[in-house]
């Protein structure tokens, strides 16, 4: 391992950061016109790839030297270059967390295999995090990509869990809010969870196994009850019927579960990991 290398992956984390902001923003107003039915489809390639970047309140293009992952942001003070309009600070946020995660992953598995696989799974984790959490989307396109990948690098013996396993994981993560879902729904008559939570669930179980979907489903409710009163506590007009994105706890419970599995115990998983 040396530092050339860490300063690559970490330059490679902020370049593909910048790219997942695009992603972030762009795929679900592109769900929302497919869906829609008002206008002509078109496909998400065409959506992510243009128009190119521009300023989402003047539309002035940006120029490359305005693009540059966090440096053009603190440089410009986090406004727009001509009409000054403030820009997210989530951009850099993203932009910072991937960096991150792809120089862990290299400074984990070195220049292996296992840098590529823990990269793409962070990748698609951060992708869905921010999605659902700004526009309470959990998109199929990255749902079926994650199960995809899990089962495929099961099969390879590249996630720390056998192929089968990996199989039956998915399965049980699909069939626990499913079930879940439609006792609620005959009880409440409406969704409890929507569909891409049940895939989503569906593809961690295909990375960690059916073992870890106890431990996946629990934090992430406990992390939804904890939030929701933090938000009752601050007097916000949130309510116990309002919406609640759930993707968010389910990333979050997941990189705990992937911290016990391979980096190192918690106590507190203990007991879902005794037979």
């Amino acid at each position: 391992m040396t530092l050339g290398f860490i300063i690559i992956f970490s330059g490679f984390g902020l370049i593909f950061g910048s790219f997942f902001n695009v992603v972030i923003y762009r795929l679900p107003r592109a769900l929302d016109h497919n869906l829609s039915g008002n206008f002509p489809k078109k496909s998400l390639l065409t959506y992510l790839s243009y128009p190119g970047s521009h300023c989402t309140s003047c539309k002035q293009s940006i120029s490359w030297f305005d693009n540059i992952p966090v440096l053009s942001w603190l440089f410009l003070l986090g406004r727009c270059r001509f009409c000054r309009t403030l820009i997210s600070p989530i951009y850099v946020i993203v932009e910072v967390i991937t960096m991150l995660f792809f120089t862990y992953s290299y400074w984990q598995y070195g220049f292996t295999a296992e840098t590529f696989v823990w990269t793409t799974f962070f990748s698609i984790m951060i992708l869905l995090f921010f999605i659902d959490l700004q526009s309470f989307y959990l998109p199929d396109i990255l749902n079926y990509a994650l199960i995809g990948f899990g089962l495929f690098f099961s099969y390879f013996g590249l996630t720390g869990i056998d192929f089968i396993t990996s199989i039956i994981g998915g399965i049980f993560g699909f069939l626990s809010f499913f079930l879940v879902n439609f006792i609620y729904r005959l009880w409440r008559k409406r969704d409890g969870f929507g569909g891409g939570d049940i895939k989503l669930l569906a593809g961690l179980g295909s990375w960690f196994g059916v073992m870890s979907l106890m431990p996946i489903i629990i934090i992430s409710s406990v992390l939804a009850i904890f939030f929701t009163g933090i938000m009752l506590v601050l007097g916000s007009k949130y309510k116990m019927t309002s919406m609640l994105p759930f993707g968010p706890f389910l990333v979050l419970s997941a990189l705990i579960v992937y911290t016990n599995l391979y980096l190192y115990s918690l106590p507190m998983m203990r007991f879902f990991y005794v037979l």
